[in-house]
């Protein structure tokens, strides 16, 4: 190639640069101040998606706003490799902004605080917002089944907070095992319990027995790595209940060659300062215990004047209204049932009814009939430790390495930000090659010394 040519390609690409960057500081979005006011309320996988296919029917013909408690989009799915030292947990955290804005959506950071239904009105500590259709798609937070002990001894998996929380601790217990002599405090210290054999807890449970077992001969090298302990306490009779038997298998002997011990058909009945009794009267001692088991809707949900479903979720019909027509109720707020059967609580079916409840929106205001709600089951995915995974895809089964792929690129594809996409490869690479970061990430500021 001749240099003129590299010197006029260079220079045409400095100036596409430059363009773009001008473009991005200088171009102000229109939001739209007319048509009907579509308020949706979360900004999870349900929220966006539902956000997304409004604005990909209607345009600028709505008025949308999004309301949220955060400023951003948790990843769930990947929240399990914040608590075990995978990701750091600004890769798992999306600004909403940055989704709302460039596509004219109103942005609101407020917390709900309840739904008028007969005045069509929303109260969020914010102040209250008005709306012709209201899209409830506020998630879900920890169900502890009247366990109160576990509510106050385990370590919820739920939020970024909680996830940032479970590393810290994990990190404290190994710094402390290498300080402490006495050799039963120190088993206690690397003894680490997840409850629920669903998908985080497996996830968790495998990626905790990696990093632990890896990080103890590299980076603390008075400790023994055969005195740790990862044990996935499970009440039904298989892991992953609600995916495939063959799944199920493959990822209980998955955990197993990674040194993980697997107590199925097991309550876990009281938990108090470190130690758990189970329904079968076994006891256990472990500085660590995580609880993945069970999710319910919010108290604002729970408590809305409407019919209820398990787990306080709100009752829908088949086109997922509320029994106000003009009130969609979406993932882990509606008991939504297809062909007859109960509607998983996972994020490809939240992002399913996300697009399902926008585009009956659309027909109301085009005084169309609304479309029945008919979910589609893509196949699953679960990590299951370092290079294991287990994947269902178009009904075929596969594990091992292939499995770990596909978990990979499904969830990668699912982040909506490019920005967190390269950063969680970035982190995913260095991952691969070193070991787990284990800088304790202090949340609290601690005053300098003068």
């Amino acid at each position: 190639m001749k240099r003129s040519t590299i010197l006029a390609l260079g220079a045409a690409g400095l100036a596409g640069f430059a363009a773009a960057r001008a473009y991005k500081k200088d171009h102000k979005v229109r939001l739209s101040s007319t048509g009907k006011h579509v308020v949706i309320l979360g900004g999870g996988f349900g929220g966006l998606s539902a956000a997304s296919k409004l604005i990909e029917m209607a345009g600028g013909q709505l008025r949308i706003t999004l309301v949220d408690q955060h400023n951003y989009h948790l990843f769930t799915p990947m929240l399990y490799q914040v608590a075990t030292c995978g990701v750091v947990p600004y890769d798992v955290a999306i600004p909403l902004r940055s989704f709302t804005g460039p596509r004219g959506i109103r942005f609101r950071r407020a917390t709900v605080q309840n739904v008028d239904f007969e005045k069509k009105m929303v109260q969020t500590d914010a102040g209250a917002i008005t709306y012709d259709y209201l899209v409830i798609a506020l998630g879900s937070t920890t169900n502890y089944f009247g366990n109160e002990s576990a509510r106050e001894h385990t370590l919820p998996l739920k939020s970024l907070e909680g996830g940032l929380a479970v590393r810290n601790h994990v990190i404290d217990c190994l710094e402390q095992a290498a300080q402490v002599t006495n050799k039963d405090e120190q088993k206690n210290l690397l003894t680490f319990i997840v409850i629920g054999g669903g998908a985080t807890g497996v996830e968790t449970a495998g990626a905790l027995a990696d990093a632990v077992r890896n990080l103890i001969p590299r980076r603390y090298p008075t400790l023994n790595k055969n005195d740790s302990r990862v044990i996935v306490i499970e009440a039904g009779s298989k892991l992953l209940e609600h995916m495939k038997r063959e799944m199920a298998q493959i990822a209980l002997q998955e955990l197993k060659n990674a040194g993980v011990e697997v107590w199925l058909n097991t309550t876990a009945k009281n938990v108090n300062n470190g130690n758990i009794e189970t329904e079968d009267a076994r006891s256990i001692s472990a500085a660590t215990v995580v609880w993945a088991t069970g999710i319910r809707a919010g108290d604002v949900v729970s408590e809305l004047k409407t019919d209820h479903g398990k787990g306080g979720s709100i009752t829908v019909n088949g086109f997922l209204q509320t029994d106000h027509p003009e009130v969609f109720a979406i993932g882990d707020n509606a008991a939504a049932k297809s062909g007859g059967e109960s509607v998983p609580a996972l994020a490809a079916a939240a992002m399913q009814e996300g697009h399902a409840a926008a585009r009956n929106i659309i027909r109301m205001l085009q005084n169309k009939e609304p479309i029945r709600f008919w979910y589609k089951d893509l196949g699953s995915v679960v990590s299951v430790g370092h290079r294991v995974g287990v994947a269902e895809i178009a009904g075929r089964v596969i594990g091992g390495f292939s499995g770990w792929v596909a978990w990979r690129v499904v969830h990668l594809a699912r982040i909506t930000s490019f920005r967190n996409k390269l950063a969680t490869v970035l982190d995913w690479s260095t991952g691969y090659f070193y070991d787990v970061d284990t800088a304790r990430l202090e949340i609290q500021e601690r005053k300098q010394a003068a």
